[in-house]
């Protein structure tokens, strides 16, 4: 069971039981103001000083929370994980317990000056944990000395960026802090997204017994712009007849589109461009808006057979 705030343990170092005491005291006071009597001046001050406090006692928080975890009290007392004990203990969603849990160890294990802006009230929890977060997920061989340099300059960014702006500066932090480490870095990374896309590539025809196929996959950008340029122009909404608008979604239109690559050289003698005749009457031909004696497939063949 969780320990209520207004009845605080006994016993803590340094009178901590004491100072949660006092906290608790005080905050039951301020709920019993009475707002109405403040001015818009006080009210608007007193907003933002409350969200300073609670900062400062998240803070307080997860350092507890990180001492607890430097114990392996959360461990000792059954549970699973420090996570899962935050978790319970504290009522909280899983997300929230990881970034209370994340901070305070990436705190109490050496980001001081994380740790001492965050309990001044200099930043959010969500600052704080893209903070711990970027400095965290630094290269192994980045010494300490760039490591400390990195955290005090995004530190000094909080005052200026929320905490999703300072995850996407801290993506480029060694570029500041140190830039010809940055610099390499960042070549690499440049070529490891391209690297990653062909390592995923896939595709595959899975038929349902059904008379359809499902096709899934993952493709290059590079190829799904060839595939896209192939079947676009095909894939076109008929113009409107008497009978109305094609009534073919997007999707229907570029199956069909696909079927019409056989049309197109180099896939119109190939023996799976021509089913079984009795396959071919489940498809009645399309009939295209074109230049008479011209077929769908002639502006896809003039562009890629000039």
């Amino acid at each position: 069971m969780s320990t209520a705030l207004h009845e605080p343990p006994v016993g803590l170092p340094d009178g901590l039981g004491r100072v949660l005491a006092v906290l608790s005291a005080t905050l039951d006071a301020g709920q019993r103001a009475e707002l109405w009597q403040g001015t818009d001046r006080e009210l608007t001050e007193a907003a933002v000083a409350c969200g300073r406090l609670v900062s400062r006692t998240t803070a307080l928080l997860t350092r507890v929370l990180g001492e607890v975890d430097a114990r392996g009290l959360a461990l000792r007392s059954g549970a699973c994980s420090m996570t899962a004990w935050a978790r319970h203990e504290l009522n909280v969603t899983p997300r929230e317990a990881r970034t209370l849990v994340g901070v305070g160890t990436a705190v109490c294990g050496g980001l001081a000056v994380t740790g001492d802006a965050f309990a001044a009230g200099d930043l959010s929890l969500a600052q704080a944990a893209a903070i711990t977060a970027t400095v965290g997920d630094l290269p192994d061989d980045i010494p300490g000395e760039i490591r400390q340099r990195a955290e005090a300059e995004l530190v000094g960014y909080a005052g200026r960026f929320d905490a999703q702006q300072l995850a996407r500066l801290g993506q480029h932090i060694l570029t500041v802090v140190a830039p010809e480490i940055g610099e390499a870095r960042d070549a690499e990374a440049l070529d490891r997204p391209e690297q990653q896309a062909r390592r995923r590539r896939e595709l595959f025809f899975v038929p349902d017994g059904q008379g359809t196929v499902h096709v899934r996959g993952r493709l290059t950008d590079e190829a799904a712009a060839i595939v896209r340029a192939a079947l676009d122009p095909l894939a076109a909404p008929l113009p409107r007849t008497a009978d109305g608008p094609d009534p073919r979604t997007a999707g229907q239109r570029r199956a069909d589109a696909l079927e019409e690559l056989r049309d197109v050289p180099g896939v119109r003698h190939h023996p799976l461009a021509h089913p079984h005749p009795r396959a071919r009457l489940r498809h009645p031909a399309r009939r295209h808006p074109t230049v008479p004696g011209s077929s769908p497939a002639d502006g896809l063949r003039r562009r890629t057979h000039p």
